[in-house]
């Protein structure tokens, strides 16, 4: 769980952030989180190898919003995992990912 900020610079037209921003963030989370899983919780024990995003909901530019990730799946150096980025205060899904993270050789 963490928080993720879209400022000006993730616009894309009238005060909304490009999809690309989101699922840039997907992509983080679903690396992060696998990076947690792999009993080396440090950046560079592993790479997102898929990410499947679907964008629910516009983001105003400005926003903070709460991210997720969350492990469903172990087997050998693959981890599953699905990401979600929300907006605190109502609930909103703006939007939702599953992803596969790739541990590195032991």
């Amino acid at each position: 769980v963490g928080a993720a900020h879209f400022g000006a610079s993730a616009e894309s037209h009238m005060g909304k952030c490009h999809g690309g921003s989101m699922c840039a963030v997907m992509d983080d989370v679903i690396g992060w989180t696998g990076f947690c899983a792999s009993g080396t919780p440090a950046p560079w024990s592993g790479f997102t190898v898929q990410v499947n995003v679907a964008l629910k909901a516009p983001v105003v530019v400005g926003s903070w919003l709460r991210v997720e990730g969350t492990v469903t799946k172990i087997d050998g150096r693959k981890v599953w995992v699905k990401a979600a980025l929300i907006a605190p205060a109502e609930g909103k899904v703006h939007c939702e990912a599953e992803g596969l993270f790739l541990r590195k050789h032991t």
